[in-house]
């Protein structure tokens, strides 16, 4: 076997090892960092737009006409802080630990 075949054949191997260690994987972690993305946005419209229907909810009682007008925005607002630390809670809890 010649020198130049030797090296060829090296470099064909060298140049599918790159391309095994590197190409492939970053082309399976686009896919599954576009699903995570796409999937938060939809959870975090959903809340929202819950937030939004809890707002609507508490603007139909009578006596949050006058001076209680800022009552229905704060519980739409508590709604979204507890969402966010439940989601964080949970995001950062670990399999086998107690809560």
């Amino acid at each position: 076997m010649s020198s130049k075949k030797k090296l060829e054949n090296l470099l064909d191997v060298f140049r599918n090892y790159i391309r095994q260690e590197t190409v492939e994987p970053v082309k399976s972690l686009f896919g599954s960092v576009l699903f995570l993305f796409v999937g938060s946005l939809f959870v975090s419209i959903g809340f929202i737009l819950v937030s939004i229907g809890v707002v609507g909810f508490f603007q139909r009682f009578e006596a949050m006409d006058l001076w209680f007008s800022w009552v229905p925005y704060l519980c739409g607002s508590l709604f979204l802080l507890i969402a966010v630390f439940l989601s964080i809670k949970f995001l950062f809890l670990k399999k086998g630990s107690d809560v």
